[in-house]
């Protein structure tokens, strides 16, 4: 053989091992969601996911080649759903759920299971799973540390190996229909809050009886005698102790409850163990005594370790959720570290506890390194145990109704393919019943969940619209969707592929009907039926220019839109290019939606140009209705476009806006004003006096900014009194 033959056959030989290892190394895998152990555990009514590293061939998805026996060895009536990018497969329970009587189910996949390439699949061809119908219990810290060292490890093979996703955390925001959508008539003679769910308050930072405003503003409690306005005077003023950020209130009887964050440099607490993590934010709640207006006095301080999230009061309980990032890297080092989140009550000395270890659930196939903190407490009796429940996961979206809480938590898959994230959303229920709290069931639907408006509950059923995908990514194309879910958060029915290329920018339940708004280009009105829950149907749409970001409804037939004007560019574009969206004054959308199948935009009103902007865009609760006048009103500051530029805008004034606005008369201006006077000259907008909420007591209207509070006759919008708060 010559020299030249010889080396040909060696560079041979190495091409084919090395392709073969390349081939070896390309070999397909499967595994379970949320594996950490040999065994699983799913809850009786869950739907689970297979990953998948490659691209399946779904015509070889059958009950042949893949299905569940339980361990009598009778095969289980699973449904299975091929995800659209075709890397994994929902194992969706049984119609009437799992039976917990067999003491494990086995999932089995045959190598008939093919990637696109033609190759069968390695790793677990035989998955067996246990189900429970309750959560189960952290039973030992050796055992939470044990979860966190397990999830580091699982970061780690991510990193080197991005095959699979890892679940990461992500606000914020009905039994009774008139909570469902439709706006509430109030009879009182002073504004409430603009909540969701008629009977379930939300937390503001202004609440008002009638008689006194009470605002937190500057760090601290404010307590106004505003009744009679041209008495109007700040009656007291309470200070917080240490770094605590206020940033919502209620109000019950004679007591208030102040929430918000307390920020502080790490450092260690009396009383704390070595091995114990710092403290360095928690949630605070703190309830008074106001039956003296002048001397409030402090009934009890609750400390939670965690970032505050949102609340909600049902009669005279408040619960409050929380957020809790452990450093749980710490384990890596300090074998004896403790992860539990504290607890601070001055009904116990102030002491920080952790709390106990049995007190911990976990959601089983979610494997967030964080905690959800669900707290109550009764306003009404100080002394009441504090009520703390603690689940490993992190949710923002909250969606509560009379009956039950609704936990939302975004779980995320890396998709090594695209460098994207792809999002589903895990649905958790609890029954609330004065002071406890009790879980009930779990789901999933695929997508994001834009906020607490994107839910609902009506009739027994809970009701979600998502978006999937990304709008401006053409691998992982966005279109949204809306599902119904039962009382056992099992899926009925669903409406997928809505504006594909869109996302939601708002959403609203009003009855048997889903309102919602995506948005590109222009803005698609959606009109859907959910009559019946199990085939829910579009019946109208309607596009135009802009989008709304909140829905107000008026009545079963007019909805209110408040939101952006929009403009597109025309920048010399290819023809094949997307041209340029740029957003053109704040809109407000009057929508006549009488005729489901066709809806109309019968009244706009658009204010200033870029720049533009509004508290009630971002927050709901800063709308201002008084309905007995049909007057709606909003703090706002105004920019004007400036002629001949595309890019400059002229800041015009901030202050507040008030409409009138009834489907016979459309949107009529009745008032602008402004938190200084008239004459004054407002170069660039002032944080002191910005206009954060407006509302009404008998027949005067109240402005309420962070320097002061102005009073204003209903009748022709004349100011009769103001005051400087600080």
């Amino acid at each position: 053989m010559s020299k030249k033959s010889y080396l040909l056959s060696i560079a041979g030989i190495v091409l084919f091992f090395a392709l073969a290892f390349v081939l070896y190394q390309q070999r397909p895998v499967v595994k379970a969601e949320g594996m950490l152990e040999e065994n699983i555990l799913v809850m009786e009514n869950k739907t689970w996911n297979l990953q998948f590293s490659n691209s399946i061939q779904e015509d070889t998805v059958n009950s042949d080649n893949i299905y569940v026996k339980d361990s009598n060895g009778k095969k289980v009536d699973v449904t299975l759903k091929v995800s659209d990018d075709q890397r994994s497969i929902q194992i969706q329970a049984p119609p009437n759920g799992y039976s917990t009587e067999p003491q494990y189910y086995t999932l089995h996949i045959s190598p008939n299971v093919k990637t696109k390439w033609g190759f069968s699949y390695k790793g677990d061809t035989e998955i067996t799973y246990t189900v429970t119908s309750q959560l189960p219990s952290i039973q030992s810290k050796e055992e939470l540390t044990q979860y966190f060292k397990k999830i580091m490890k699982k970061q780690k093979e991510n990193q080197k190996h991005p095959l699979f996703g890892f679940s990461k955390g992500m606000e914020e925001e009905s039994s009774n229909d008139t909570a469902s959508g439709e706006s509430e008539k109030s009879s009182s003679n002073h504004s409430e809050t603009n909540n969701q769910v008629q009977g379930v308050d939300e937390g503001d930072m202004v609440k008002t009886d009638g008689n006194y405003i009470y605002q937190v503003a500057n760090q601290q409690l404010l307590i106004t005698k505003a009744n009679p306005a041209k008495e109007m005077k700040v009656v007291s003023t309470v200070s917080f102790k240490g770094n605590v950020q206020p940033q919502h209130l209620f109000i019950q009887g004679d007591r208030i409850l102040v929430i918000g964050n307390s920020w502080s440099p790490p450092q260690y607490k009396e009383n704390m163990a070595s091995s114990s993590m710092l403290v360095e934010g928690t949630t605070v709640a703190l309830l008074y005594n106001i039956s003296d207006k002048e001397k409030p006095a402090l009934l009890r301080k609750v400390e939670l370790e965690g970032q505050y999230v949102t609340a909600r009061k049902i009669d005279s309980t408040v619960y409050f959720i929380s957020n809790f990032y452990p450093n749980y890297w710490m384990a890596e080092d300090q074998k004896d570290v403790d992860l539990r989140p504290r607890v601070s009550d001055s009904l116990k000395n102030e002491k920080y506890t952790p709390i106990p270890v049995e007190n911990i659930k976990y959601f089983p196939q979610s494997l967030q390194p964080n905690y959800t903190l669900i707290s109550n407490l009764n306003m009404e009796n100080p002394q009441a145990s504090l009520n703390v429940q603690s689940y490993l996961g992190s949710g923002h979206q909250i969606y509560m109704s009379k009956e039950n809480l609704y936990v939302a938590v975004e779980k995320y898959e890396e998709d090594d393919r695209t460098d994207w994230n792809t999002a589903n959303t895990e649905i958790y229920k609890f029954a609330v019943n004065d002071s406890s709290i009790t879980f009930r069931a779990s789901g999933e639907v695929e997508g994001r969940a834009l906020n607490q408006f994107s839910m609902d509950e009506h009739e027994g059923y809970f009701r979600i619209v998502t978006t999937k995908g990304e709008v401006w990514n053409d691998d992982t194309p966005s279109s949204n969707a809306l599902y119904i879910l039962d009382k056992n958060m099992k899926h009925v029915g669903e409406v997928t592929d809505l504006a594909k290329g869109e996302r939601i920018y708002s959403a609203r339940f009003m009855g048997d009907k889903a309102y919602m708004v995506t948005f590109k280009q222009v803005d698609p009105l959606f009109v859907i039926d959910t009559s019946d829950p199990a085939k829910p149907q579009v019946l109208g749409e309607l596009k135009i220019p802009g989008f709304s970001t909140y829905l107000h409804p008026i009545d079963e037939n007019h909805l209110i839109g408040f939101g952006f004007d929009t403009k597109i560019m025309d920048d010399n574009k290819e023809f094949n290019q997307e041209p340029r969206i740029i957003r053109n004054g704040m809109k407000i959308s009057l929508f006549d939606i009488t005729d489901f199948q066709n809806p109309q935009e019968s009244h706009t009103e658009i204010i200033g140009g870029s720049g533009t902007h509004s508290y009630l865009l971002d927050d709901h609760k800063a709308l201002f209705h008084e309905p007995s006048r049909n007057l709606y009103g909003f703090p706002i500051s105004v920019y004007q476009n400036k002629e001949g530029s595309q890019f400059e805008q002229i800041f015009d004034y901030q202050g507040a806006l008030v409409y009138e606005i009834t489907p016979e008369k459309g949107i009529v201006l009745k008032a602008k004003l402004k938190d200084l006077p008239e004459d004054s000259f407002e170069p660039y907008e002032l944080w002191e006096h910005q206009i954060q909420r407006l509302l009404y007591i008998e027949n005067h209207l109240y402005t309420l900014s962070n320097s002061r509070i102005n009073a204003y006759s209903l009748d022709n919008f004349t100011k009769e009194s103001s005051i400087i708060i600080n």
